[in-house]
Parts: C-alpha cells; structure tokens; sequence
C-alpha cells in the first residue's frame, strides 16, 4: 500500500483538513475578540504559535489511533478500513467546520471589514489633518479648558468659563502658537477623562487648566501649564488680587504661557481689553447663557447686557453679544408662533449691529456677523467678501468668519478653497460639529465621496441628535452606492421629513420604485400638513436626484434662486443640470 493510501487510511488527511479549517475558524474569531479586549498583535501572534504548533501532535494522533464505535483506540495495522458511521460524523464534523468557516469569512469580507476599514480611513484622516498642524506648530499647541469654581457657589460657573474663554482668545492672537477653540475644548468641562486623553483627542502638546475663588470684591485665581505628554507641569501660580485686577490677571498669564512654550513674537503680546469690572461681570454671565442657547433664560441675558451697556455704553462686544442673544430669542418667538414679536427682535438685532459697525467697524467677530447677514439675508455677496476680509484681517483665526468665508467661496465656486479653510477649521475645532458637517459637504461638492462619509461620520458621533446630520450622510452614502448603509443611517434621523426624503432616494436608486412613491407621497403629506413650512426645498432635490425634472422645476419655482445659494452645487441636482430651466439657478 502506498505512503498515500496508508494516510487515507489512517484518517490522516480528513484530520490535517478538519483541523486546518477549525484552525481558520480560531484565528478569525480571535482577530475579531482580542481588540475589544484590548490585547494587541502579540497576542494574536501567540494564537497562531499554539495552534501551528498543536497541528504535529493532533497528525501524530491521527496516524497512531482510530475513531471506532468503542471509543479512540491504538490502530490494528488492517489494509482496509471500513467507511464506518464514525468516518461519516467526521466528514459531517468538517463539513459544519468548512461552513463556519465560509460564512465567517463572508461576514469579514463584506460587513466587519468595511466597518473596520472606514473606521482606519477616518483614524488616518484626522491623524493626517492634526499631523501636519503639529508639524507646523510643534509643541506650540494649547487647549484651555474652563476653570474650576471653588467659591461654593454653583451660580458663579460662569466666571470660570469666562475667564477660561478670555485667556484662549486672548492667547488666539499670538502668532505660530496653535490654541484649540472654544467649541472643543469646553466639551471636556467636568469630564472624568485625565488631561493626556483630553490633550490626544484634541491634538495639544499641552493644556492650560485652573481654578478660582470669588468672594465679593476679592478674587483668586489658580491657574497651571500641563504638559500633556509627560503629565507633569510646566507652570503653575496663583493670584490672589481684588476683582478689578482680573484683565491684569489675564495678562499675566498669557505672557507666562508664550514664555513657557518659547513662542517667538514678531510683535508684542496682546492684552487684555479693558472694561468697567461690575460690567465686565455682567457680560461674562450673560455671554455664558447665550453660549449655551438657554431659551428660559435668555431673557435674563438680555436685561445683565443691557445693563453692562448702561454701565459701559461703548462696550462693543457687550453689543455684538446682545444683538446674538435677540437673533436666538426670535427664534424662539417663531417657534412659538409669535410671529409679531420674532419680527421685533429681528430688527433690534439689525439696529444694534449696525450702530455697533459705525462705533468698530474693524471688530472681528462684528463683521462676522454682518458677513454672514449679507450673504444669506441680503444676497449681497460683495458686502459679505469686505465682511469677511476685515474680520480676518483683524483676527485670522475668528470661528465664524472662517465657516462665512468657507461658505461664501464655496458658492462662488472655489471647491479647492473651501476644502482648505474648512481643514484648518476642524484642526483648530476638532470637536466642533458644524466644522466636520460644513467639510463633508464641501468634500460631496467636490465629488470626494469617501471623504464625506468619514467626515459625515465625524459629525454625526460628535451630535447624534442634531437635525438633519444623519440624513446628509445617507445621502453621501447613496452617492457612493452604499444603499443599505443609507436605510440604516436614516433610522436615527430624528426629523421625519429627512427621513422620507431619504429614504425616497435610497430606495429609488435599489430599484424599489414603489417603496420610494410610498415615501414620497408620505413626504408630501407631511409638507401638506405644515403650510408655514411645506419644505419644498427639500422635495425639489429629492425630484431632482429621482430625474423628474418637471416635478423638480415645479417644486423649485416656489423658491427663490438665491436661497440655493452653496447647494448648487451639490449632487442633488446632478441630473437635471442638462435641463435649460437650470440655467436660472446657478
């Protein structure tokens, strides 16, 4: 009998293949465990030594002894073997072996996989992004996160995170050092993580923390310089002064800070503006509700403003911050159907920005607001351009001008440009959620779809609530023919109208016609039945990604060509651009 036939046999060979699939089976379950059990490739490593080793002394055992009804025993030596019910149950045992197998294999390749690959695609963009910043800026980077109340008082929270706010746009204006906005840095206030994961999430070299104690006119102020690397401090002092010494205060350590971290000025450091302190406090408690968006107490913002104003009538960001807190309260008034009195505050907000422009008209985020006025109230793109520019001419690094200027040359058709400021937002804003949504839409513009859906993806886990985040990445997501992934971003779209539209979409490009007229028609309920809103806007891009130009133009001929401005441009209307009644949308 040949060397062969005498391994057949012996079972050798339906071993070596039952043990080489289960073998497989192990290795994918284990690279699939060991990560969520935070163990690394060494690990996995070790995996594959055991069982590359077990694979001699499982052959070894297959050849010496065979599987009979009575159990494993030493085998006879016979010629022939019978095809015995125990040979069958093996077959069958390699079989449910081969088929685990395949169909782990399947769900690897087509769900795990491309999950994992995103995930790595989105990990390696922002590393790339926050890469080249601390290429630029080496360890000149700096998160300021809000300070600490330790007055005892809970109602005094505010001053913490004013002065907090203060210090970072104070230390905003010094060239070649690289501070993380507001947006961002303030998510981790009374966050439980150490400063090392704050500073690696945000991308710093270190972050500047500390505290106060406020009683009356007296005031400390603790604060400290961490290195964020080693964990250990670079700084730390504490001011115990009276009130009106808070801007000196600020001074003092900004200049500690640009000391501390060897920033080379090619101009002197920037101070602190100085104000009335009683005003000053005012507006730091007011800035805090705004901020916050808190509709039950803005009310209350609008009178501490009013009064700092009539304290300091000249206190032009005390302005700029009331002119905010009414543009939020009409709002509010529109949303409760209170039509008259939204009308009322909208036009205090124009009066009040205005009479601010003709007392500062070089005031940053002053212009910021005007920019964004006259590109979507006014249309008038030239005035928002001149808005734009003398805002960053007097503070490059002013949040709202950049997301107005990545706005505006985006709908005047600089794709490459808006891409560019809209990188340098989010490196800047890395938990910002509008910085992440206003790139991807760019990157969809561009036809980067990929990109858009990681950045969507970015977006979305930063607020996962927020209106409409859910559908734009369904909609990235059919773009780029991932059509069941777009159904199932759009089950956590909490607007219904988005959620339809989406799904009329999705399914309209699968083939199922009739699942996307039934969402279509419930869209058009749900618009007949909202007739201060019918959201047309948003049934003409559906139409128009559909290809019915006519039901499209229908929709779109209720809206004025301006409103699409920074959306022509978008895929939505791929298909019907050939139609000549485009032409007076673009």
């Amino acid at each position: 009998m040949s060397f062969f036939a005498e391994l057949k046999r012996r079972n050798v060979i339906r071993t070596a293949v039952a043990y080489l699939a289960a073998a497989w089976l192990l290795i994918q379950v284990f690279e699939s465990l060991l990560p969520v059990l935070g163990l690394q490739d060494t690990a996995m490593r070790y995996v594959f030594i055991v069982l590359a080793i077990g694979f001699v002394p499982v052959m070894f055992a297959a050849w010496v002894f065979e599987l009979t009804p009575d159990g494993l025993i030493r085998d006879s030596g016979e010629a022939v073997r019978v095809d015995s019910a125990a040979n069958r149950r093996f077959d069958r045992i390699i079989i449910v072996i081969l088929v685990l197998a395949v169909t782990l294999f399947a769900v690897h390749t087509f769900i795990i996989d491309p999950a994992r690959d995103a995930a790595r695609i989105e990990e390696a963009a922002r590393d790339a992004r926050s890469g080249a910043f601390k290429e630029a800026f080496g360890e000149k980077s700096i998160a300021v996160l809000p300070f600490e109340d330790w007055s005892g008082d809970p109602k005094q929270e505010y001053f913490g995170v004013g002065i907090a706010e203060e210090l970072l746009n104070l230390l905003a204006k010094v060239e070649g050092l690289r501070v993380i906005s507001r947006t961002s840095s303030f998510q981790f206030q009374n966050s439980k993580l150490s400063l090392a994961e704050i500073a690696e999430r945000l991308g710093v070299a270190t972050v500047l923390e500390g505290s106060f104690r406020r009683s009356g006119d007296e005031l400390r102020i603790t604060a400290q310089l961490i290195d964020a690397h080693a964990d250990t401090h670079l700084w730390s002092e504490t001011y115990d002064r009276k009130f009106e010494d808070v801007f000196q205060i600020q001074d003092e350590v900004a200049a500690e800070v640009v000391e501390q971290l060897k920033v080379t000025l090619d101009v002197g450091l920037p101070r602190a503006e100085r104000h009335d302190p009683e005003a000053y406090a005012l507006f730091l408690r007011a800035r805090d509700i705004v901020n916050r968006d808190d509709p039950e107490q803005m009310d209350l913002a609008l009178e501490l403003l009013h009064r700092a104003l009539e304290i300091e009538p000249d206190y032009i960001d005390a302005e700029v911050w009331l002119a905010l807190a009414y543009e939020l309260r009409s709002g509010s008034a529109y949303h409760d159907g209170d039509i008259e009195l939204a009308e009322e505050f909208v036009a205090r907000n124009r009066i009040i920005l205005d009479q601010a422009f003709e007392k500062a008209p070089d005031h940053a985020r002053l212009n910021g607001l005007l920019g964004w006025r006259a590109m979507l109230d006014e249309n008038d793109l030239p005035a928002a351009a001149r808005h734009f520019e003398a805002a960053l001419e007097v503070d490059p690094r002013d949040y709202g001008a950049l997301l107005g200027a990545q706005e505006l040359v985006r709908s005047m058709g600089d794709i490459v440009l808006a891409i560019r400021i809209g990188e340098y937002v989010t490196s800047r804003d890395p938990m910002g959620f509008w910085a992440h949504a206003n790139l991807a839409s760019v990157y969809l513009a561009s036809g980067d779809a990929e990109r858009a859906i990681t950045t969507f993806r970015t977006a979305a886990a930063i607020s996962p609530k927020a209106n409409s985040i859910h559908w734009k990445l369904a909609f990235a997501l059919t773009v780029n023919g991932e059509l069941e992934a777009a159904l199932e971003a759009l089950e956590q779209e909490p607007h219904l109208s988005y959620q339809l539209q989406g799904q009329g979409l999705a399914l309209h490009d699968m083939g199922d016609f009739e699942g996307s007229a039934a969402a279509m028609d419930q869209l058009l309920q749900v618009s007949a039945a909202s007739p201060d809103d019918p959201w047309h806007w948003g049934i003409a891009r559906a139409y128009a990604w559909m290809g019915d130009a006519d039901s499209a133009f229908r929709y779109l001929d209720t809206i004025e060509p301006a409103d699409l401005m920074g959306e022509a441009d978008n895929p939505y209307f791929a298909r019907i651009k050939d139609d000549p009644r485009w032409q007076a949308f673009t």
